[in-house]
């Protein structure tokens, strides 16, 4: 259950970073979000980790700890 709750929090958190740092989240018409930011993070966290482009120069001690970001 733990893993599930910290895996959960670290898609959150990146979804929140890459929203307010990297491109927004679009906002619809009736004011909510198109993604939520779990979604969002767990969908770049998904890319990085499944891309072979990004994994020859990944330092996964910096990815994990959420303080490497690249660009989209």
């Amino acid at each position: 259950f733990s893993l599930v709750a910290i895996a959960f929090t670290w898609s959150y958190l990146v979804g929140i970073f890459l929203n307010e740092h990297m491109k927004p989240i679009r906002v619809l018409k009736n004011d909510r979000r198109a993604k939520s930011f779990f979604k969002y993070g767990l969908e770049y966290i998904a890319m990085m980790l499944l891309n072979t482009e990004f994994q020859s120069y990944i330092d996964i001690f910096k990815f994990l700890s959420c303080t490497y970001i690249k660009p989209l």
